[in-house]
């Protein structure tokens, strides 16, 4: 079957994108390695979107999956593995199968790298945090580590001064361990090689984000970290593939922003797809 817009991730881009297709009465698929909601399903209380004041993101993403049934989108639980983006006809492969659009919509999302230290994945979501923007209203007064050694954990930490009453910034090469039993209550460090140990009710890690680009490399124009580089209305390099989220050079990585961009990518496809339709007709 050739589908009218493929979307490439079912995060809130990528799901926002489907739904401006599917109401625009296009053909419509998403595919989504992990599950509706993608990394939102992850996270833990969410009190920055609009018209949730505090909701859990798997709560969230559930009603993305709502919505998604509701208008009889199908999403795929299939991983990408090769593109062929060029001509009129895009194709996606999966281990499964090869899927042909007119239009693709490539909303990858990133994901965070992790420290790697003692305790770490046992104390994500209980005082450990990867977004000093999303979390950092939940350590309002409270003391809190940021750990990395780049201008991503400068900003964090200049951020989170203005909202806890203390604020440490780490090395990311000098933290050991994290301690505690049901959240981080302290953590572990090196300097002068001793080791030192402070009390802490929050850890930010700000160490950088990874996108998952490796397959599309040499076939769209990235950026030199692999985020895939865009115009301001969600326009790849290549004609007729679009890209919103997480994965796109210059996004805040917030779930608001995702939505718009998600929006614009969905709106653009369909124009995208109107205006070929109407070179065929010239012709």
């Amino acid at each position: 079957m050739l589908y009218d817009v493929l979307v490439v991730g079912g995060g809130p881009a990528g799901i926002t994108a489907a739904i401006y297709a599917k109401r625009a009465n296009k053909t419509v698929v998403v595919l989504e390695k992990f599950a509706v909601g993608g990394q939102v399903n992850l996270i833990g209380k969410i009190e920055n979107y609009l018209g949730f004041a505090g909701v859990e993101g798997s709560e969230l993403a559930l009603t993305f999956s709502k919505h998604t049934k509701e208008l009889n989108i199908p999403v795929l639980q299939e991983e990408v593995k090769e593109y062929q983006l060029d001509g009129n006809v895009k194709k996606v492969v999966t281990r499964k199968n090869v899927y042909e659009a007119k239009a693709v919509v490539l909303a990858l999302g990133s994901h965070t790298i992790p420290l790697g230290i003692a305790n770490e994945e046992k104390f994500t979501g209980r005082g450990v945090s990867y977004c000093a923007v999303c979390d950092g209203n939940f350590f309002k007064g409270k003391v809190v580590a940021v750990i990395g050694s780049g201008t991503e954990a400068v900003s964090d930490a200049e951020y989170l001064s203005g909202i806890c009453k203390k604020v440490y910034l780490l090395s990311d090469k000098s933290v050991k361990s994290l301690q505690g039993d049901n959240k981080v209550t302290d953590l572990t460090y090196i300097e002068d090689n001793k080791e030192k140990t402070v009390a802490i009710d929050g850890v930010f890690v700000a160490i950088g984000r990874k996108p998952d680009t490796k397959s599309l490399r040499g076939k769209l124009k990235l950026n030199a970290q692999g985020y895939i580089k865009s115009d301001s209305k969600m326009h790849t390099s290549q004609d007729g593939v679009f890209v919103c989220g997480d994965v796109r050079e210059g996004s805040l990585k917030q779930i608001s922003t995702a939505v718009g961009e998600g929006a614009i990518a969905g709106t653009e496809a369909v124009k995208y797809i109107s205006l070929q339709n109407a070179k065929k007709l010239v012709k």
